[in-house]
């Protein structure tokens, strides 16, 4: 029976972790699974000293980590608190809006302003979030 070698022990590890990761869902893992494969290719490949085997964890690691961030979306500048998908959204108006009001999103309620008159149970529009306030117009009906 053959005896297991140091890159056997990083391909296992790579197997471990990579389960780990489809399990938890983070990126983080998913860099660590890829650097400890290049280990067990670069312990295939050459058989170096343990200490030269963690130090190409921890570099093809940072690596594959840096590599996995470039393939990350691009988030928008403008607007950095992920409200853009309420933008165009309708709220239903739960306190008349003169210049500001309460209206109801999702069912939570949300401070509202608008140069626009709104009734109260009538439906408007978002048009722009500022914090927990958002502006709003009337829908025309």
């Amino acid at each position: 029976m053959e005896m297991i070698e140091h890159w056997h022990i990083w391909l296992i590890i790579a197997f471990i972790i990579l389960i780990i990761e489809l399990m938890s869902g983070t990126y983080f893992l998913l860099a660590l699974a890829g650097g400890a494969a290049l280990t067990s290719i670069a312990t295939w490949w050459s058989d170096p000293s343990l200490t030269a085997q963690l130090f190409i964890f921890a570099a093809a690691s940072a690596a594959t980590y840096m590599l996995l961030l470039s393939f990350r979306k691009k988030k928008d500048d403008t607007n950095t608190d992920g409200t853009t998908h309420m933008l165009g959204q309708q709220v239903q108006v739960v306190d008349a809006i003169n210049t500001q009001g309460r209206v109801k999103y999702k069912g939570v309620l949300w401070q509202a302003k608008s140069e626009d008159s709104i009734e109260k149970g009538s439906f408007a529009e978002i048009i722009a979030v500022d914090g927990s306030t958002l502006t709003v117009k009337a829908l025309k009906e």
